[in-house]
């Protein structure tokens, strides 16, 4: 029997998290009102993302869960791929791991606001992961399967025939007219809304709808629950009483920060998210984060903030 992953944070997770900031003003409010911090971790807050999935325990049960394979061990990738050239747009991920011995891949990505352009952000992820596993003097094009996972915060459009209870979705390159007959299985992808998920924990039957619950609810939790169905792990990792001085400092800052730019950006977000889908793509998309960033400088927000909330550079703000 193989050996269980122990519950530590993995060293390439904990370098990583090693990057967030802590800002003493967004985390002091909290140190003088313990109260108002959640009993757990918002998982939807960058940093608790990937300090919970930093475990390997959880982050293995997750790919088992959710990807339609089955693998022993893990292994942790650094979530940013290096440029080839000066012009090519740099990849960085949430969390990203490969399976020890196959060798496929797993990318996970936590996308709260909608965006207009993230299927093709997700493809242009996934498809720089098919492109780094052949290299000059490779013999044949053989490739191990890379999976792409989005779980998002909102809902996504849809044809009318999906059902208003199915939350997850899963995309392959198949033929038009026989859609049994597959181009290839090894790109795949993923999506969990989390909004269209409407159960409450004691009634969820799949550890998929629990994952999916756990990622919209988990700090809306005032304990473990009775029945934890297979997720003590999760709920033990993710208490706030039990980080560090300076894992609580990253995580509030990453909190507030992250409730800031949805805060802000949200509803400008979701209107030019609309106005962007009856107005083309990209010009629709470009000129409702212009127009986001504007009125958000009117309002004196700080520029790095609007740069978050929007997507655009703060020399680009600036110039507005």
């Amino acid at each position: 029997m193989n050996k269980q992953p122990s519950l530590v944070l993995d060293p390439q997770m904990e370098g990583q998290l090693s990057q967030f900031e802590i800002s003493p003003e967004k985390v002091q409010p909290y140190l003088d009102h313990p109260e108002r911090i959640s009993t757990f971790m918002d998982f939807k807050v960058d940093y608790a993302f990937k300090y919970i999935l930093g475990h390997k325990r959880i982050l293995l049960k997750l790919v088992n869960d959710i990807f339609p394979v089955q693998v022993e061990d893990i292994e942790y990738l650094s979530n940013e791929i290096p440029v080839i050239s000066e012009k090519e747009k740099r990849a960085t991920f949430d969390v990203i791991c490969t399976a020890r011995g196959s060798g496929e891949k797993f990318l996970a990505e936590m996308q709260c606001l909608p965006d207009l352009d993230m299927s093709d952000r997700l493809l242009y992820y996934g498809c720089s992961l098919i492109h780094r596993q052949i290299e000059r003097g490779d013999e044949s094009y053989l490739l191990k399967p890379v999976y792409v996972l989005c779980i998002a915060n909102y809902k996504r459009k849809h044809e009318a025939a999906v059902g208003s209870g199915r939350f997850f979705f899963a995309y392959q390159f198949r033929e038009e007219n026989y859609p049994k007959e597959k181009l290839t299985d090894n790109l795949q992808y993923f999506y969990l809304e989390l909004p269209r998920l409407q159960k409450i924990w004691d009634s969820l039957e799949t550890n998929l709808e629990r994952w999916c619950y756990l990622f919209g609810n988990l700090n809306n939790f005032a304990g473990v629950p009775q029945n934890p169905a297979g997720f003590e792990d999760v709920f033990n990792v993710a208490q706030t009483g039990e980080l560090t001085d300076n894992g609580f400092g990253k995580y509030v800052t990453s909190m507030v920060t992250e409730y800031d730019k949805r805060v802000i950006g949200g509803y400008f977000r979701q209107e030019g998210y609309e106005a962007g889908l009856a107005e083309g793509k990209a010009e629709g998309k470009a000129e409702a984060e212009r127009a986001t960033a504007k009125k958000l400088r009117e309002l004196k927000v700080e520029p790095a903030i609007i740069s978050q909330a929007t997507g655009l550079s703060e020399e680009e703000i600036q110039a507005l």
